[in-house]
């Protein structure tokens, strides 16, 4: 049968083909099952996704047809591994920089750092000028950069991100201590931010309070709720790891 335009023909993969491309995908999943035995810190899932595109490219390209079939097919394919890349890596890119992330994750800063503020819950022009560069890092995607919940990530939400500036409507309130729980426990669509310094939440929680009007007097209770002693102690409450970040220290014997 003659191959002339618009005919349609099946491709037999060679027995030689087939079995090389057999032991590579072998010999992968044998790579795969070794590197997870060790802690790459931020790069696991990368790692993971790269052994797991590179196999799964090969079975398209061969065992699926897809290095024989029409020159479109196959630019379509290698164009939308290409998205996948550029999405994978703008989507760590704005992890790197949330606190929650960077902190369980030695790679991008180190968790056990020593406080730099003395009794960080007792606001300061330092500590409010620190506060302001974490929210800037942290919190600005959502809530924007003069925290009146219109940051270009905040369109997608519903309910929209919290505008600071405004006085009602807060559903944990707006004490320092109520918006310090909230950091750490989260609220609705807003994660946790636990995992962050202590420095860095009692902070932004000043940043934030001084973002709206009438601030608010916080009393030796309220402190005590969220594990500050008056006195200045920090009581075990407020050095509670978050739950993920102890559970994933236990799995890995760190």
């Amino acid at each position: 049968m003659s191959n002339h335009e618009g005919s349609h023909h099946h491709f037999i993969l060679p027995v030689k083909t087939g079995t090389f491309i057999w032991i590579t995908l072998m010999v992968l999943t044998v790579i795969t099952v070794w590197i997870a035995q060790f802690n790459f810190g931020a790069l696991n899932f990368a790692i993971a996704m790269l052994v797991a595109t590179i196999k799964a490219s090969l079975v398209a390209m061969f065992f699926m047809g897809l290095k024989y079939d029409k020159l479109e097919n196959r630019v379509i394919f290698i164009a939308s591994l290409i998205f996948f890349a550029i999405f994978m890596v703008l989507t760590f890119s704005d992890l790197a920089f949330r606190g929650a992330f960077r902190v369980q994750q030695p790679f991008f800063a180190e968790s056990g750092s020593q406080p730099k503020f003395a009794n960080p819950w007792k606001v300061t022009p330092e500590l409010l000028a620190h506060g302001k560069a974490v929210f800037e890092t942290n919190c600005v995607t959502c809530h924007g950069a003069q925290g009146k919940g219109d940051g270009p990530a905040g369109s997608a939400f519903n309910p929209r991100p919290r505008n600071f500036t405004e006085e009602p409507g807060w559903k944990n309130g707006r004490k320092p201590t109520q918006i310090f729980a909230t950091l750490k426990n989260g609220l609705g669509s807003m994660p946790s931010f636990a995992s962050l310094p202590l420095d860095d939440r009692w902070g932004v929680v000043h940043y934030v309070a001084s973002l709206g009007p009438n601030t608010t007097v916080v009393t030796d209770a309220d402190l005590k709720s969220v594990g500050v002693d008056p006195s200045g102690a920090v009581s075990a409450a407020a050095k509670t790891l978050p739950i993920d970040f102890a559970i994933e220290r236990m799995a890995t014997g760190n």
